[in-house]
């Protein structure tokens, strides 16, 4: 299992975000799709940062409306730039790279995710530690 393959095991062709969208894309983006890593991308489609939903709430948090429901406020996030507060230094990986890599560098790093990218940059999927502990678990009930 450890020289799998990451395009085996990789969320294929993963949401991003362009670079030149505004900053509150990123909060509906969170809220709609359910996920929590968001690779940013310029308009070649090359990986310029990521966005964790982690590093957006510090940024601003989001509040609890009359319905109980988690909800960003839109003109606030109107006023930041999402150049600005990107994780410019991405670290990624490629299809051909293995399980174990991915792994070994999340752990290192302490990383949440690694976006997976053609010889070109281009995000073609991304990894989790969620991913990873998924299949862990898969491996331990197999054996």
């Amino acid at each position: 299992m450890k020289n799998r393959p990451l395009k085996d095991v990789m969320i294929a062709n993963p949401v991003t975000l362009n670079i030149d969208e505004p900053f509150f894309k990123i909060a509906q983006i969170f809220q709609e799709k359910g996920i929590r890593h968001l690779p940013i991308v310029n308009s070649q489609n090359e990986i310029v940062g990521v966005m964790s939903q982690r590093d957006f709430n510090r940024i601003t948090s989001p509040r609890k409306n009359e319905k109980g429901e988690y909800v960003y406020d839109m003109d606030k996030l109107a006023k930041y730039i999402l150049e600005q507060y990107i994780i410019q230094e991405v670290i990624t990986l490629q299809p051909e790279d293995t399980v174990e890599k991915a792994v070994e560098l999340m752990a290192e790093k302490k990383l949440g995710c690694v976006p997976i990218v053609d010889g070109k940059r281009r995000v073609v999927g991304i990894v989790t530690a969620i991913d990873m502990l998924k299949l862990l678990l898969k491996i331990l009930r197999e054996g």
